[in-house]
């Protein structure tokens, strides 16, 4: 914002901030640093459109090639800037940025000390490539310009990874999957897929559905960089990586890393897996919603630390979120809703329009997963599921996901 006084001791008028202050700083990065990729701003977005417009005019004329992001307001960007800290669960398309930040601070916090460690650093950078996008990454540096040692220490890890596995990251493309999977996550270089995986199930088999193109060749790329074939099967839609052969050591590491080969660009059916050997999380993001409101909220924890959530409320009678589900393998599953809400809802979940949970549970005004019982699948393949709010306060039940835990 402005300065509070003007020179004469007045008031300052948001025109004289912008005729005084803000114009000529703006005037000043663009002439005195030679040529620029960027001009980032932040918050111009309030401001009336004809300065913004005045402001735009001046980057387009003194550096052609720099690129605006989206904050500076009126459609006036060349590209989407998300909300801070958000990396999206679904591909947005476009060209887009994530901007985060290495502990929940933008600028230096002595009493911050919740630093991101070198694997979510990591699983954010490739989750922020899966999706499609370009990550950038804020540091806080000290009152000495000094960057924390924890945060030096974590940035360092992470980024001997990625110079171990650098097509990962910096040639790749999106995930033709468009989501995370729930152990971890894909991008793309031309005919080749990254699949990095950062949560080994307990069996080491790693199901990918609806993968169309044969594969040509699998190789799992160990923590000391050999590169070692991996053996894989097809079964009805789903693609079966086994990692059984390998040792402890070979699989250890931030992230492994198999990359799969196709004779061409691999043809992939995006569909919702559910996983027999890992915990199936499903966004809202990927429901379809009916008589209910599907928006995104974000609010701030403390000063500077955003949080978003795309969530289900304003339910009527008929209201209904349904995912569309490929499941791999018969069998029992656990559920959990997570939602937050007052009072003592009423959830009930239907498989295949047949209602086969139905609970009652506490709510808090934050998001908690609540268990709702067990659900067994008779048979593998499409299904669809369904969650309704029978009794509680429409307005405030706020729906998050759906959580299905294979019981073994």
């Amino acid at each position: 914002g402005g300065p509070k006084k003007h020179p004469d001791g007045k008031r300052a008028s948001f025109e004289q901030y912008f005729r005084d202050k803000c114009f000529p700083q703006v005037q000043e990065l663009c002439n005195n640093y030679g040529e620029l990729d960027f001009i980032w701003f932040d918050t111009p977005g309030a401001m009336p459109k004809e300065y913004v417009t005045e402001l735009v005019k001046l980057v387009r004329e003194t550096q052609p090639n720099a690129m605006l992001c989206s904050r500076v307001g009126h459609g006036m960007g060349d590209y989407i800037s998300l909300g801070d800290m958000q990396v999206p669960v679904k591909n947005p398309g476009g060209l887009w940025e994530a901007c985060d930040t290495t502990n929940d601070s933008w600028s230096y916090a002595w009493y911050d000390t919740n630093w991101k460690d070198a694997k979510t650093i990591l699983s954010r950078v490739v989750a922020t490539v899966g999706r499609g996008g370009t990550y950038l990454l804020n540091v806080g540096p000290d009152g000495r310009g000094v960057i924390p040692q924890p945060a030096v220490n974590f940035l360092r890890e992470a980024g001997e990874w990625i110079k171990a596995h650098p097509d990962v990251v910096y040639s790749a493309g999106p995930s033709p999957f468009g989501m995370a999977m729930p152990w971890g996550d894909v991008t793309s270089v031309d005919k080749h897929l990254n699949l990095v995986v950062f949560d080994w199930p307990r069996d080491r088999k790693i199901y990918l559905p609806g993968l169309k193109s044969p594969i040509q060749e699998a190789t799992l790329l160990t923590a000391d960089g050999e590169s070692v074939a991996i053996d894989w099967k097809v079964r009805d839609g789903w693609t079966v990586l086994d990692g059984s052969a390998f040792s402890v050591q070979q699989l250890s590491g931030l992230a492994t890393v198999i990359e799969l080969s196709f004779e061409s660009m691999p043809e992939v059916q995006a569909k919702l897996g559910l996983q027999p050997n890992l915990v199936n999380t499903l966004s809202v993001d990927f429901a379809e919603v009916e008589f209910a409101r599907l928006e995104e909220a974000r609010w701030m924890e403390k000063f500077g630390e955003w949080k978003h959530v795309s969530q289900v409320d304003q339910w009527q009678d008929e209201g209904l979120a349904s995912w569309e589900v490929e499941l791999f393998e018969a069998g029992l599953y656990q559920v959990e809703l997570i939602y937050r809400g007052e009072g003592r809802p009423v959830w009930a979940v239907e498989v295949d329009e047949l209602e086969i949970v139905r609970n009652q549970q506490a709510a808090s005004s934050v998001y908690h997963a609540y268990p709702m019982g067990l659900i067994e699948f008779e048979k593998s393949g499409s299904h669809r599921l369904s969650v309704r709010l029978i009794e509680g306060n429409r307005e405030l039940s706020s729906l998050k996901a759906i959580r299905l835990i294979p019981v073994k």
